[in-house]
């Protein structure tokens, strides 16, 4: 009797993926993190931009090639610095109207503005904005520098004398550093791509 030879059909099994963190397990972890570090709090929150948005970004740049499968990816760069200097002019008028938190509530509203725009733009020339890398790159690119701050002690004396300057001087601000941003986002994301 000839015995026949069996094989076994291999099924591949996806690996089961952990479900996203809550919100709320990621703000006590990122707030743990930066309370025994805080020497490296911007490496920290750079890191946890990188987690938050870059998934944005890749979903973004997805959607957005496959609505104009023939733009370039100045063209998508284009969109995304149109995007984020909205987004980031709109967060400083609302920044503005906090009082006395201003200073925070704007500086806050804009880097993340920058963030966003910095992973969009890395996004929109094809690198991954997903890759733990890009935090170093949000260190180099994305930090409007001393400027906001030496701003802000300015206005809040002039707004003294001419109530509205502070929203409009928030408005300025956060167009001019985030074209700056993009500036330097664009030209290093089109030289590594």
């Amino acid at each position: 009797m000839e015995r026949k030879s069996e094989t076994a059909t291999v099924i591949p099994i996806a690996p089961v993926q952990a479900p996203a963190p809550d919100p709320v397990e990621r703000f006590e972890s990122l707030t743990e993190e930066l309370l025994a570090e805080p020497s490296r709090t911007p490496e920290i929150l750079a890191t946890a931009a990188v987690r938050t948005f870059g998934p944005r970004a890749s979903a973004w740049a997805a959607r957005t090639r496959a609505a104009y499968p023939t733009a370039s990816a100045e063209a998508l760069a284009r969109l995304a610095v149109h995007r984020f200097t909205r987004t980031a002019e709109i967060r400083a008028v609302v920044g503005a109207l906090t009082g006395p938190y201003t200073p925070i509530a704007v500086t806050g509203g804009v880097l993340v503005s920058h963030a966003e725009l910095v992973l969009h733009l890395a996004a929109a020339f094809g690198v991954d904005p997903e890759d733990p890398g890009r935090a170093e790159d949000l260190l180099k690119l994305a930090s409007p520098g001393p400027g906001p701050v030496v701003t802000w002690l300015a206005v809040g004396l002039i707004n003294r004398r001419l109530p509205g300057v502070s929203v409009l001087s928030a408005v300025l601000g956060a167009r001019s550093t985030t074209e700056a941003v993009a500036v330097r986002a664009r030209r290093f994301y089109r030289k590594n791509s």
